[in-house]
């Protein structure tokens, strides 16, 4: 399996960590995907993540990919099914909080003169509600339990500090000490973006 992935992209290694996670052997291929016009063929949305299977099957997006790789570790209860509405749930408000944190960072590569004032306070507010109401919610994030939800939240909370501001952490306490340890998993220091790219940032 080839992964067609990106320097610093949260979906991107969201997909990554996962099959880390699992234990499963993925080729990551990181590509700039403005250039890459042969993924239009795999991928019409050109957009990473994207999976190449080996039969020639590709898939996307980011939580198609994680769910396909716990498909394949079902033993290993990383994407619980049945009634766990609540992780499905929390797992997708980390990727909003991803897609939000991209946008606003969008945003801000745009020239000064055509920036928003009220686009950027509306993902401002969007991110620090979101992440008000996963630190509501930490006692069930910050479990013992190795969850797609729980894994999300760190890597959408590590892109926030990454990209926008740290300052989240001042009204949530209980997201902030957990983060500090959790973000030392194997998965997520293997995967974490290194620098600070001038680039767009990919979804």
């Amino acid at each position: 399996m080839i992964l067609f992935n990106g320097p610093n992209t949260p979906f991107g290694r969201m997909a990554l960590a996962t099959a880390l996670e699992l234990g499963l052997k993925v080729e990551n291929k990181v590509i700039n995907v403005f250039d890459a016009e042969f993924l239009d063929a795999i991928n019409p949305l050109r957009q990473i993540p994207t999976l190449l299977l080996d039969d020639g099957r590709a898939m996307f997006d980011s939580r198609v990919i994680c769910a396909y790789f716990c498909s394949l570790r079902p033993g290993r209860g990383l994407n619980p099914v049945g009634d766990r509405w609540d992780v499905q749930t929390r797992w997708w408000l980390a990727v909003g909080l991803m897609e939000s944190s991209v946008q606003h960072v969008m945003e801000l590569l745009r020239p000064k003169g055509e920036q928003s004032p009220s686009v950027l306070q509306k993902y401002k507010r969007r991110i620090d509600y979101v992440i008000g109401t996963l630190e509501a919610a930490a006692d069930q994030i910050c479990s013992n339990e190795v969850r797609m939800d729980r894994l999300a939240v760190a890597i959408a909370l590590e892109y926030t500090d990454f990209r926008i501001h740290r300052s989240w952490r001042d009204q949530s306490p209980k997201l902030m000490n957990w983060l500090e340890t959790e973000s030392q998993r194997p998965s997520l220091v293997a995967t974490r973006p290194q620098e600070r790219s001038t680039a767009p940032p990919a979804t």
